[in-house]
């Protein structure tokens, strides 16, 4: 067990979960086996269906609370209900499917310095290792300069993971997540953040194990394109055309899509609005044109007229 930083800076962090307690567990363990634990940790469950108990305490030194919801809300929702809940100055986020690695906390503390006054908005985050099985590669090849953060995350790829965010207590709600959507929430914090106002503070060393594969509950492997939609709608009027065309070739063609929807995005191509890439350009533009269904189709065929090797 790491030493308590209660004596620096009360630090709360937020666990949203949703049907998977075991990887809960995991999630829990990094953040207890820190160099420097926090004051508490809050499990908002999103109305899970299994039932399942934590204990009080996460060890001798850490608070560990379990908030029950009846309504399944989405993990933004959650991660707010946490930070009003919390206790802590600082509060830090874990997803239950993600976990620290050992000296996150204590990097993490000592990179966001002293207290910032009221009219003085930071968040922190740090570089993230994306783990699928046993590959690990590292998020960001490079750090972030400052630029903005759509050009950030849609034009260079860059991640900004909830499991490795941190700001402070007393900036809620100026600097919150938005509870409405279902995806894309790490995204639209870090913009919202920025359109606040928000100084942010980078550290480039990979600090978070961010699970590909995750849950089977994980949003960003559902094929519903709505919770995408929905993003792109409540930023659409900040993005340039490099930006949306980064969206529909990164994220949206391996959704569902209806065919209005793609017949729609085929005539901004045409018309040069959206950009397609120039690098595998052609697959790009057929899936988009036959859709999931059509690349499963075709998957589907080539299974069953494959001749069996001798």
């Amino acid at each position: 067990m790491g030493r308590d930083c209660d004596d620096v800076y009360g630090v709360s962090v937020i666990i949203p979960h949703y049907n998977s307690p075991d990887l809960l567990w995991v999630a829990i363990e990094s953040i207890s086996s820190q160099t420097v634990v926090p004051r508490e940790i809050i499990v908002i469950d999103d109305a899970s269906g299994l039932q399942f108990e934590l204990p009080s305490h996460c060890g001798d030194e850490i608070s560990l609370r379990l908030i029950r919801e009846t309504v399944n809300r989405g993990a933004a929702w959650c991660r707010n209900r946490g930070i009003e809940e919390a206790t802590g100055d600082l509060i830090a986020f874990v997803d239950a499917d993600d976990r620290w690695l050992p000296n996150k906390l204590e990097r993490c503390i000592a990179a966001f310095g002293p207290k910032p006054p009221e009219n003085e908005a930071k968040v922190l985050f740090s570089n993230v290792m994306l783990t699928d099985g046993n590959r690990r590669t590292v998020g960001n090849r490079s750090p972030y300069h400052g630029q903005s953060m759509l050009d950030f995350i849609l034009l260079e790829g860059g991640y900004i993971q909830t499991s490795s965010i941190m700001m402070w207590r007393h900036q809620y709600p100026l600097i919150s997540f938005d509870g409405s959507l279902r995806r894309h929430q790490d995204w639209d914090f870090a913009i919202n953040a920025e359109m606040a106002g928000c100084v942010f503070i980078y550290l480039h060393d990979p600090l978070v194990e961010y699970s590909l594969s995750g849950g089977a509950n994980r949003i960003s492997g559902a094929t519903n394109s709505e919770p995408s939609l929905a993003f792109f709608e409540k930023y659409n009027k900040f993005m340039s055309n490099g930006h949306v065309s980064s969206l529909v070739f990164n994220v949206l063609i391996y959704k569902n899509l209806s065919i209005v929807l793609r017949l729609n995005i085929v005539g901004r191509i045409i018309l040069r609005e959206i950009r397609i890439p120039s690098k595998g350009w052609v697959l790009s533009f057929v899936r988009l044109v036959i859709g999931r269904g059509g690349v499963n189709l075709i998957k589907q065929v080539r299974r069953k007229i494959q001749i069996p090797r001798s």
